[in-house]
């Protein structure tokens, strides 16, 4: 399944595009699809250890088993006052 993964802020920043496409296998989890972009996209495996991921706009654990077509997007940590 193919899977499209909006990116936001330093992670944007570091691959130099708002999103990137990965082809998984049906099944696969969000731990598969952490390290399927850390091997794909080098420049963005130094930022997933801090990252939460979101699957149709609510925060899911690694263990969450995206459908084929559903939104995902790596969302930074965010600081400020």
């Amino acid at each position: 399944m193919r899977l499209t993964i909006r990116l936001f802020a330093m992670l944007r920043e570091a691959h130099g595009a708002d999103h990137v496409v990965l082809d998984l296998n049906e099944g696969d989890s969000i731990g598969a699809v952490r390290e399927a972009i850390a091997r794909t996209y080098p420049a963005l495996a130094p930022h997933l250890p801090s990252v939460r991921v979101s699957a149709s706009l609510r925060f899911v654990t690694d263990a969450y088993v995206p459908a084929a077509g559903e939104e995902l997007a790596l969302i930074p940590p965010v600081s400020g006052g």
